[in-house]
């Protein structure tokens, strides 16, 4: 199988970076340049690409505790099977660490789609770096 990994320092807080991903986990935050709109159905975030594509990102973990999500893309076109994860870890500093691997068979799959992940990757980066922890 091969594997997409990205890792990045952030600019904030581990919980200001956790509270990114958890809204990015039900569809409340918009990252991606390539996106057009995202929804929550069940444990699928529908993501529509702008060519009008939507694709069904589902939820396997949500764990607040390890701030760490994990999704599967089932029917990842070209794909046998994608799965990611996104993580934050605490850094000693007081900063934070953003990891988001990507998991594809057919391991091409990782050389095809590398460039487009780094895009995306810098993408995610800067929109939690611009986040701030809103109250309620």
């Amino acid at each position: 199988m091969g594997s997409i990994y990205r890792e990045a320092k952030l600019k904030v807080t581990a919980d200001v970076a956790w509270d990114f991903l958890d809204r990015y986990t039900r569809s409340e935050v918009h990252v991606f340049s390539a996106c057009k709109n995202e929804r929550q159905e069940g444990d699928y975030r529908v993501v529509t690409l702008v060519d009008g594509t939507e694709i069904g990102e589902r939820n396997v973990t949500v764990d607040p505790a390890a701030m760490r999500a994990v999704y599967t893309i089932p029917g990842f076109p070209g794909a046998e099977h994608h799965q990611a994860e996104m993580s934050v870890l605490t850094d000693g500093d007081g900063t934070a660490t953003l990891v988001w691997t990507t998991d594809l068979l057919p391991h091409e799959l990782v050389e095809r789609l590398s460039e487009a992940y780094e895009v995306m990757f810098g993408e995610l980066v800067a929109a939690v770096n611009e986040h701030s922890l809103r109250s309620g």
